[in-house]
Order: C-alpha cells, then structure tokens, then sequence
C-alpha cells in the first residue's frame, strides 16, 4: 500500500489565485440564481451554464498545473512511490473540489426553487458535469506532461472548451464528432446517442489518464 500525501501539501500546490477564481465564478453564478431564480426562461441557461460549460472548463485548467507546477516535484518523484500514484492523489483531489463546487450550486438550485429536472434524474444531472470534466481534466494532463508546463496543459483545454462552444450545433449533429460532444448531456439530454456519447468521452478520460502515467514515468523531464 503506498503512504498518501497529507492533504494539506496537495492544497499548497494551489497558487491561490487558480482556488479564487473557481470561487469567483461559483459566486458569479450564484448570483445569477438569486437574481433570476424566479424567471423560468433564463433557468435552464444558468443551470447549464455553471455545471455544463463553465465546471469543467475550470476542471481542465486547474488539471494542467496540479503536477508539473509543483514546486517540491523533485522531492516527490524521489520518494518510493510510483510517479502515477503522486498524478492520481492530485487529480482525485480536483475532482473532489470540483464535485463539492456542483454538489453546492446544486443545492444553492434547490434552495432557490429553480428546477434542473430537465436534464433528468439526480444521477444524470452528476454526469453532465462528471463527464466532461474528467474528459478535459484527462486532456490537460497530457498535453501538460508532453510540454513539462501548465501553461499549454490549460491552453488546449481552452481552444478545445471554445471550439465546441462554438460549433456544438454541428458537433451534436455530425453522424461521428456527436460522440466527442463535450455537452451534449447538458445541451441535449434527450438524445438517444447520449449513452454512447458518455461511453467515449470516458473512454478518452481513461486513455488519457493511462497515457499522462506513462509520460510521469520517464521523470528525468520534469526534474
């Protein structure tokens, strides 16, 4: 069994402005609900705002720095535990972050009578920000592991966020990108092919997981 990191040392890696600007955008949006929460046209657009588009955008960027922006990795990656074991903590560590920051905007939802029933039952409304989020956190993980910086780990993840912002209406109409479709659990919960759209972009999240482990391996680059 590998000794686990305290979890204080892992909230240290955070520079504080990566914790504030989460929180800021959380307040935003918490904000928006007490403002309009009883307007029933802008409910769905606040609701899939914060859990859809903007939580796991804020997933994959923080995901980019939470190993190569460490500033005692050296030390880390000289202690007996695989270089994996240091990845998987961080990431477990902004997923619990990320979950704690839907799970209350959820809460703050109900408290304010705005109703997230469209998007289904209380387990499908978890996936529609579960799913994109591990997929963007996975992609951040490699590309910043393949540049050793986190700057182009949070750069891609963005281009990519903007790209299917953009173009989701041909995203969720092409007869193959649909299944790549970051929102489509947000945007079209009632697709049938949403099933097979969670299945890949899991599917992604793993291989990119299993390949950002395999790059932490050759330690040599990120000394």
């Amino acid at each position: 069994m590998h000794k686990t990191i305290p979890l204080r040392y892992h909230m240290l890696v955070y520079r504080r402005e990566q914790i504030w600007l989460p929180a800021g955008l959380w307040g935003l949006f918490a904000l928006l609900v007490l403002f309009f929460h009883d307007d029933p046209t802008r409910a769905p657009d606040i609701i899939l705002g914060f859990l859809n588009v903007v939580l796991p955008l804020m997933a994959g960027v923080l995901a980019a720095s939470v190993v190569v922006e460490d500033p005692a990795l050296e030390l880390q990656l000289a202690t007996p535990r695989p270089p994996w074991w240091l990845l998987l903590e961080r990431l477990l560590l902004l997923l619990g972050l990320t979950a704690v920051a839907a799970l209350a905007y959820q809460a703050l939802l109900a408290a304010a009578g705005m109703d997230a029933g469209f998007l289904g039952n209380p387990l499908a409304r978890q996936l529609v920000w579960l799913v994109p989020s591990l997929a963007l956190m996975g992609l951040a993980s490699v590309v910043a592991l393949a540049f050793a910086q986190g700057m182009p780990g949070a750069l891609v993840v963005g281009a990519m966020w903007l790209f299917q912002i953009l173009f989701r209406d041909w995203l969720a109409a092409s007869p193959w990108a649909r299944f790549v479709f970051l929102f489509m659990g947000g945007m079209h919960p009632e697709s049938p092919d949403l099933p097979a759209n969670y299945l890949c972009l899991l599917a992604l999240a793993a291989a990119f997981a299993v390949l950002a482990a395999l790059m932490l391996q050759r330690e040599e680059r990120y000394l």
